[in-house]
């Protein structure tokens, strides 16, 4: 079944540039499968095109920093969760840019959220 009632539950929630989400989707198998992947990260950037609105997260796993464009429109997409508001400054001041591209050269420490 295609649903075609507005658009998903990923949109109702608030998240910002710098904050530490989860994003919870299906790894394999198509739409029904219950097969599901947790993905952290910092945000980097958003983009709002309609059905092209994207996020892009980055966390460090395992010592190597790894960055995702996650597509919110995605059916694949079952919800996405608020970890940590303003990750970058630690809640300090706030995230005064639009794009948080120079975290890339900084130490992967800064941007880890995952544990371990």
């Amino acid at each position: 079944k295609i649903s075609r009632g507005g658009p998903p539950a990923v949109f109702n929630v608030p998240f910002a540039v710098g904050d530490a989400i989860e994003i919870t989707s299906v790894n394999q198998g198509g739409v029904a499968s219950t097969d599901v992947e947790k993905l952290r990260g910092v945000v980097l950037g958003k983009t709002s095109r309609g059905l092209a609105s994207s996020v892009i997260i980055r966390d460090v796993v395992m010592g190597e920093p790894i960055e995702r464009k996650v597509m919110l429109h995605s059916p694949l997409l079952k919800s996405l969760k608020v970890i940590e508001e303003n990750f970058v400054y630690k809640g300090k001041r706030k995230v005064k840019r639009a794009k948080l591209y120079f975290l890339r050269d900084r130490k992967p420490e800064e941007t880890r959220v995952t544990k371990w």
